[in-house]
């Protein structure tokens, strides 16, 4: 898919992505606005959805639940460029979950036993962790977790993001995660101003202000996994009359009739006013079009390298992590669930006998 200004819509995802995990406010307005600009609204919140799961989930957990910015794009936008990262849902799921010892600290009342009862401390003791371990081995677990929790998958499900582990899972770290409340922050002027002057070179060759950062590519894109788009590009006015959906096909639909050749210079003076993409320079097109990058294979450890180096406050010290070496074809970071490591020893009884920590000085 071909956005408004030319580029391809799996790098404005990541490019989205990556601004927001490098927390650099101008580029995540940018292309937030991009995806605007090409009636892509849906797809836009989307990605801040992708965006708050992979790298605020713990820092900001009332992020997917603030009314504030419900209709205010770049205002949800700027909130997660500007929140501390933590990356507890994908160390999570590529690293093995293991139970854990429970402390003293218990609810009032529990009525559960077995396991039920260890899942529930977990929760309760806020070992995300532990309780996903935990919640792998019941399997149904809706009916031990609050009700408030639901809102997880069901945005997720909204967005289409729903893979059953990592729904579960961000679910899990939601409740464990509760209690981080981040400062109140508004959108600065100075991001306002940028978005109005984008507004105003809609169509414009010099609204293509960004390049698309090479690093953002691997593992998320087409070009990140080996396919050239240079040809693309020499050919952009043939792509978008071949696009099924996005911004294009409603644009080109008031051309399509009468002479084609009128219908087609009518259609290039309204979308194309500085001139097409065939005779702009390299270095124009080089913002959102070039050779491929790496192979079509990816790993684990090198996505975790790239994007998750953040601390995750459920998997203590991750951000050192020795990760797992597993080739994987078409990547993307929704894919690691199928990589999720289980352990079946049932030691289940042995974990339920709380213990104390004890302070020795000596």
């Amino acid at each position: 898919m071909i956005t408004r200004h030319f580029y391809r819509f799996d790098e404005v995802r990541a490019a989205l992505l990556y601004a927001i995990m490098r927390g650099r406010p101008l580029e995540t307005a940018f292309w937030a606005q991009e995806l605007v600009d090409s009636s892509l609204h849906k797809a836009a919140w989307t990605i801040l959805v992708e965006a708050w799961m992979w790298f605020s989930l713990a820092t900001d957990p009332n992020w997917i639940c603030d009314i504030r910015f419900a209709d205010d794009l770049h205002f949800a936008a700027y909130r997660l460029c500007t929140n501390p990262k933590d990356n507890s849902l994908w160390a999570t799921l590529v690293t093995q979950p293991h139970h854990d010892t429970l402390c003293m600290n218990l609810p009032p009342s529990m009525s559960y036993d077995g396991l039920e009862r260890y899942f529930s401390l977990a929760l309760f003791q806020r070992k995300g962790l532990a309780a996903i371990w935990a919640a792998h081995r019941l399997g149904a677990v809706d009916a031990l977790l609050p009700a408030e929790s639901q809102i997880v998958p069901s945005v997720l499900g909204v967005c289409g993001l729903a893979d059953g582990v990592i729904s579960l899972s961000a679910q899990i770290l939601f409740i464990c995660s509760r209690t981080e409340e981040r400062p109140v922050v508004s959108l600065p002027a100075s991001i306002a101003e940028a978005v109005r002057r984008w507004s105003a070179l809609v169509g414009r060759r010099s609204r293509r202000m960004f390049a698309v950062p090479l690093p953002c590519l691997y593992g998320l894109t087409e070009r990140g996994r080996g396919v050239d788009t240079i040809a693309e590009f020499r050919r952009l006015d043939d792509r978008i009359r071949d696009e099924e959906s996005g911004f294009w096909p409603s644009a080109l639909a008031p051309f399509r009739q009468g002479d084609p050749d009128e219908a087609l210079e009518a259609f290039y003076a309204a979308f194309f006013p500085d001139d097409i993409p065939d005779e702009w320079s390299a270095e124009e097109c080089d913002k959102s079009h070039g050779p491929g990058l790496g192979s079509d294979e990816s790993s684990l450890q090198r996505l975790g390298s790239l994007w998750f180096q953040a601390e995750s406050r459920f998997v203590w010290g991750f951000y050192e992590w020795p990760a797992h070496q597993v080739s994987l074809k078409g990547s993307d970071f929704h894919h690691v669930a199928q990589y999720l490591n289980t352990d079946h020893d049932d030691t289940v009884a042995a974990l339920l006998g709380p213990i104390r920590k004890l302070l020795i000085v000596e």
